[in-house]
């Protein structure tokens, strides 16, 4: 946003990569596992009840095999595997145990579905989410703030958070704090590495694979994932 409003920009990265499908989504995750680390990690600042993250490249665009999206369904590999990473990296926090996160797309771009041109994709993640469980309850943008909105005990703000759906069906009492794993990505779609080449990095899996830093692994590790 520009101009922003000062209340945004001091609770704004001034970082991380807008919407720019130029941009390798891969090296927007090394930027926010590098701002989440400073900040909430070894940093001593209090993390946010709510962070929203940005990741667009699932929007496509056209192809640039000299870039490493070989088809234009790469910029959906590359999307898909930026969001395993976050995934990947905030189960292995000490945040995890009270985390929620909520993916969704901005918009649907009036792709073909077999029920309604119009639907979205909305997952849910954390440890009292239910595994693999198939929500039949209607959903929409207004329900996704209500949910957020009721967990952070924010109150309505119109008409439509206060009609939409409440997705308390998504939700068990019965916390499971198993990290998240990443699943790489099929290289023969969208190259990472080339991806990342003209901006003269490389990519750590092993690294990204071990997760975030922490002060004492076997005791933190303990606690993060007690059931």
């Amino acid at each position: 946003m520009i101009p922003m409003q000062n209340a945004l920009f001091t609770r704004t990265s001034h970082d991380y990569a807008g919407y720019n499908t130029n941009i390798p989504d891969q090296y927007r995750m090394d930027q926010f596992e590098r701002e989440f680390t400073a900040k909430w990690i070894k940093g001593n600042e209090k993390m946010p009840s709510l962070v929203t993250v940005q990741i667009p490249n699932d929007h496509g665009a056209d192809i640039r095999p000299e870039d490493g999206y070989l088809y234009k369904q790469s910029y959906m590999v590359d999307n898909d595997l930026a969001v395993g990473r976050i995934l990947h990296f905030l189960s292995r926090t000490k945040y995890w145990k009270d985390m929620l996160v909520i993916i969704t797309e901005d918009d649907p771009q009036g792709g073909v579905d077999h029920i309604d041109g119009h639907r979205s994709v909305l997952m849910m993640a954390g440890p009292y989410v239910k595994k693999g469980y198939v929500s039949h309850t209607h959903a929409n943008f207004g329900s996704i703030l209500k949910t957020i909105y009721n967990i952070l005990n924010v109150p309505y703000v119109n008409q439509f958070d206060v009609t939409a759906s409440l997705l308390t069906d998504f939700f068990t009492a019965e916390p499971d704090y198993t990290p998240y794993t990443l699943e790489m990505h099929d290289s023969r779609i969208f190259d990472a590495e080339l991806s990342m080449k003209k901006y003269n990095k490389t990519i750590d899996w092993r690294k990204i694979e071990q997760g975030p830093e922490i002060d004492n692994p076997e005791i933190e590790r303990k606690v993060m994932y007690k059931k």
